[in-house]
């Protein structure tokens, strides 16, 4: 379901499909379709095209999913590109360009950390060019105010007048509702053998505090789903639990890893030496070290590419590259790799969903603590400071207030997920709270301590810390979000 704006009531709901459909039939050239960090933006965008392609006929629009983030830039040219990646040659790509319409399915606007109009600066339906109707998709927090210039087309004279603001709508999408929710749980259960039905999960989803209205995001239930079964076990009263978006992460990247060792173990056909590299990986820690390989290669995609999610590795010419320490194919690195949660597309790496690359980078700053209290979720095992060596280059557990630490490196303003996390590792760890007023502090005597600070007070202030009588007179904090 989704709303016609930011700004609409949000009980001013239609069906995302249907209002698509009546884009698609109108005069229009551009849909917006916004949601927050796992609404459903690219599952339902791989849901149209899918539809679009099962209702095609000869001679109707073609529909062409550009994933964004693995375009090389999207801004010049990316109808072409994206046909020369699907094999097309130059004669066939003209021939669509001068005679056929196009239904561009453009995903991750925010991913590919675009500014610009690429309606506009692809030229897209002016004389000459493609013809086209474009729906492309963005997360709701990476936009500013008069956001609508970056996607509405230009209208005539290249100016955003009036004409271009009426080839222009969007759709705004809405978190699920329970009867949702509970259809989506009617769906998951058969798709493998369980031991819960429908009703043990509902029953559990709606009896642990505020988890309902947690996984109302679409993501955060497919999260959840896999987790509740561990989470419950041998909890009487489940009134008493408390879980937080992180600590559903936390507990489903235990539970993937922890699946797809179980999986190696009982291959049958793995050759010898990786039989014998798997022993190694299990006695040192399979576990430990798919952690470190996820969050060392989510730190290595923001410092090198930016936070761009998208990997493309090809050994012959990246094999003295960092991409090698994390994409080749030695047996070690292979396993870890095909145990993470990532997706592979030919020679395009990503995270199964962006939001665990901010989850792993979170990580960096703050990990996980072991819970001794009964009524908190139970613990997570993190790998020991003296285990063995990884493969991968992790950085060991350091202070925040090393001035090498993710915190100093790295402005997370711009990267509201990240801070969610952090806000949610505040209320569970109290130490984790006192390094971030000690990171503020330092600032006070430290210049190069700003940006830490800023990041720092930012976490503190959103995860609802009380400021009263804090000393903050000289404290340098540029950029801090301290609204509310």
């Amino acid at each position: 379901m989704a709303k016609p704006s930011l700004k609409a009531k949000d009980d001013d709901l239609l069906p995302l499909m249907e209002k698509t459909q009546d884009f698609l039939a109108s005069e229009k050239q551009v849909m917006l379709v916004l949601g927050d960090s796992g609404a459903g933006k690219s599952t339902f965008n791989h849901h149209l095209e899918h539809c679009l392609w099962n209702d095609y006929k000869p001679g109707n629009p073609i529909p062409l999913f550009i994933n964004l983030p693995a375009i090389d830039r999207p801004d010049q040219d990316m109808v072409a590109k994206q046909l020369k990646f699907h094999n097309f040659s130059e004669d066939q790509i003209l021939e669509i360009k001068l005679h056929r319409q196009l239904i561009l399915i453009c995903d991750g606007y925010d991913e590919s950390q675009q500014t610009v109009n690429l309606h506009r600066t692809n030229s897209l339906n002016q004389p000459g060019q493609w013809s086209t109707k474009m729906i492309i998709s963005c997360r709701t927090q990476f936009l500013g105010p008069n956001y609508q210039s970056r996607f509405a087309p230009q209208g005539r004279g290249g100016h955003y007048d009036l004409a271009a603001s009426n080839l222009f709508q969007e759709a705004v999408m809405a978190p699920f509702s329970k009867t949702q929710i509970e259809n989506y749980v009617e769906q998951y259960v058969p798709l493998e053998p369980r031991t819960w039905t429908s009703n043990d999960y509902m029953d559990r989803l709606t009896t642990i505090p505020k988890l309902l209205d947690l996984v109302r995001n679409p993501f955060l239930l497919s999260l959840a789903l896999e987790a509740l079964p561990g989470v419950t076990e041998g909890k009487q009263d489940l009134s008493t639990i408390k879980i937080t978006r992180v600590q559903l992460y936390d507990i489903f990247v235990n539970h993937w890893l922890d699946v797809n060792k179980r999986r190696l173990e009982g291959n049958n056909v793995l050759s010898v030496d990786d039989r014998d590299m798997l022993e190694q990986l299990v006695t040192e820690g399979f576990t430990s070290l798919g952690l470190d390989y996820s969050t060392g290669l989510a730190l290595a995609i923001f410092e090198r590419q930016d936070g761009n999610p998208v990997v493309k590795y090809s050994h012959l010419s990246d094999k003295n590259t960092w991409k090698a320490e994390f994409f080749g194919p030695q047996p070690e690195v292979r396993l870890i790799r095909e145990s993470s949660p990532l997706t592979r597309t030919g020679n395009l790496f990503r995270f199964v969903h962006r939001s665990m690359l901010e989850y792993f980078l979170s990580r960096l700053i703050c990990s996980p603590i072991n819970m001794s209290d009964d009524d908190e979720l139970q613990a997570i095992d993190e790998p020991a400071i003296d285990e063995p060596a990884t493969p991968f280059s992790l950085p060991s557990t350091v202070s925040l207030l090393d001035a090498d630490g993710p915190l100093f490196r790295r402005n997370l303003l711009t990267e509201p997920s990240i801070i969610q996390f952090l806000c949610d590792r505040v209320k569970l760890n109290p130490d984790f709270e006192e390094q971030l007023h000690a990171v503020i502090h330092q600032s006070k005597i430290d210049s190069s301590a700003a940006i830490a600070a800023a990041n720092a007070i930012t976490i503190l202030v959103k995860a609802g810390v009380d400021f009263k009588g804090a000393d903050l007179q000289g404290i340098k904090i540029p950029g801090a979000d301290l609204s509310e």
